[in-house]
Formats: structure tokens, sequence, C-alpha cells
């Protein structure tokens, strides 16, 4: 659930827990507050009106630190990943270049002197195998609920868009930097692609199919983007 205090989207997770836990996660502030079960909305929003100056101010301490340019990838540099922010470990060894994740860190296991521009290129080879692996089953459901079917698909960066659909040779691309957001963010872009191959217009057929299909797209478009506004094709 996404609930906006004051201009700031905050995402909502219930969880078996007995006190309400805030977090704000560089490098854009985003907030994520775990609640029990027994809170009340009401109470939420009330408890996070309350603390709205704080938050506000946090967030603004976090995006000043943080560069506007890409991620450095050094050790204690921060990666995102399926929506969880990951502290990055760099690790020099002798053996093949390879990642693993053990509770929030991201170990990345490179060759000795390995240059900024090759851990670039592990660590995005490795979230494209990651992303390609969650997209078949995600499109063999998705074709069967919309009643489309896919030619050909693929992933790759984008700097303005997070897809596109050819409609006529029935193709789609997915931007990588999905798999640095929550799952269902991934899938609300595939979902909207995938419509697109019934109506190839953002018209108002286009949207009443996206909630025929996808009821609550709109707040998983509005998770996704963030203050980050890229658009799907």
């Amino acid at each position: 659930m996404i609930i906006e205090i004051n201009g700031i989207p905050i995402e909502i997770m219930r969880k078996r827990i007995k006190n309400m836990n805030l977090r704000i996660y560089p490098p854009d502030g985003q907030v994520k507050v775990s609640a029990p079960f027994s809170f009340s909305e009401q109470f939420i929003r009330q408890h996070l009106q309350e603390k709205s100056g704080w938050i506000h101010t946090q967030r603004e301490r976090i995006r000043n630190r943080v560069s506007t340019k890409d991620e450095v990838l050094q050790t204690g540099a921060t990666i995102a990943f399926k929506g969880n922010n990951y502290l990055l470990i760099i690790e020099e060894h002798n053996g093949p270049s390879h990642i693993k994740i053990t509770d929030e860190l991201i170990h990345c296991y490179t060759k000795q002197n390995a240059s900024l521009t090759q851990n670039q290129l592990l660590i995005d080879r490795w979230y494209k195998k990651e992303m390609a692996a969650l997209l078949p089953e995600l499109i063999k459901h998705w074709e069967k609920v919309i009643g489309v079917k896919v030619a050909q698909w693929g992933i790759k960066k984008m700097k303005t868009r997070w897809g596109s659909c050819n409609t006529r040779a029935k193709r789609i691309w997915l931007n990588l930097s999905l798999i640095k957001k929550p799952v269902i963010c991934l899938e609300y872009v595939l979902v909207h692609e995938l419509v697109h191959l019934l109506e190839p217009s953002h018209n108002q057929r286009f949207y009443a199919l996206m909630t025929q299909f996808m009821p609550q797209w709109q707040e998983y478009q509005y998770l996704l983007e963030g203050k980050n506004k890229r658009h799907c094709g």
C-alpha cells in the first residue's frame, strides 16, 4: 500500500510486529514503513503526519549527500535490487567474477585491480540475468490473462522509458533498471506493454483495459516512478 503525506509517497508494509518502524533509504530518500496488522490506516497516517517535518528533513539530507551522477561502485555504496537497498562489498579474488547476496549485503567478487567499468559490467550482467529469470513466467501468465502473444522480448538500458512496444512486430523491450524496483513494478510495465498489443495508443480504451486487467496499476505506477519521471511506451 502506498500513501502520500505532504507530497511524499510512503510504502506501507504490514508485518507481524508490535511497533511501527520507519526507514528512509538512499539514494532517492525512499520511505518505507513496517506496521503491525492491528494498526489502522488512519492511525498510521496520523503518526506519519506528525513526523512529516522530520521525514522531509531526513530525505533532503540523504538526497543532498548522494551525487546526481551515476552510482560509484565501490565498497560502501548502496545499490538497489528488487525494491530493496543493499550495501555493496567489492572483494578481489583469484576465481571467476560473480555476485552473491547475504542478508542486506551484495558481495561483488572481482578480479584483482578490476576497473569501475568492469565492476559495472559485472553488476549489469547480473542484473540482466536475474531479470531474465523472472520474465518468462510473468509473460506466460499475463499473455493468458490479457489474451495476447509476444513474438519477442528483450532487456536493455533506457534513459527515458521503462518499456516500449512494437505492436506490428509484437516485440517488447523492458528497462534493465526495473530489476532495481519492486517486482510488482516490473509486472506493471510488462502489463502496460502487453496491453498495447490490444490498443496501441494511450487513450481512454487503453486505460480502461489496464484497469480491467490490473485494477491497482496506478498505485504500481506511483511506486515505480517516484521522482524519476520515465514513461512506458
